[in-house]
């Protein structure tokens, strides 16, 4: 792994970008939450910068973490951390700002193309689904009246077995 990377310590399942590399990576790619200087990173978004060269990931002792013992590593904070992942990373190759999303159904807020987070609030709230797993219809009606509460669109992302996601705009669910 190149000595030029931006270091990054893991605690606990985030991670802590400090110095000038904090600022450079919060800004050339709208990940992350700065306070005080210091970058804090999601799990995913520290898979997903770890596994396109972005950064490198060290323990808490200081060995650099590649990104199978990475991912292992978050499984045991988040079992589902594969599925998240391949959602957050399918969505930022196709060029979107991912943040956080409300609590643990609504996985991610995504922000339309171009636009500047912080200044314009998110259009998209993003669900992923499991191919094949059983979800009651009361739970996607729920979700689709918190993105309507929340005046955003809720988009339904399908992972199926091979890891390929298919996006479904829905307008309204209910009972």
């Amino acid at each position: 792994m190149p000595e030029a990377l931006p270091k990054a310590v893991m605690r606990g399942n985030q991670c802590i970008v400090s110095g000038p590399d904090a600022d450079r990576l919060h800004q050339q790619g709208a990940v992350g939450t700065m306070e005080k200087g210091v970058l804090k990173l999601s799990d995913v978004e520290m898979l997903h910068l770890v596994e396109r060269e972005k950064i490198a990931v060290c323990d808490e002792q200081g060995g650099i973490l590649d990104f199978p013992s990475l991912l292992k590593l978050l499984e045991g904070y988040e079992p589902e951390i594969w599925l998240k992942f391949l959602l957050y990373s399918d969505l930022r190759k196709r060029g979107y700002t991912v943040k956080p999303g409300f609590g643990p159904k609504l996985e991610y807020r995504v922000y339309e193309r171009g636009a500047s987070v912080g200044k314009e609030p998110a259009k998209y709230l993003v669900y992923g689904l499991v191919e094949g797993k059983t979800v009651r219809v009361s739970d996607i009606a729920s979700i689709s009246e918190s993105a309507k509460l929340s005046k955003k669109d809720l988009i339904l992302a399908v992972i199926d077995r091979q890891g390929e996601i298919t996006y479904y705009d829905t307008t309204e669910v209910s009972l």
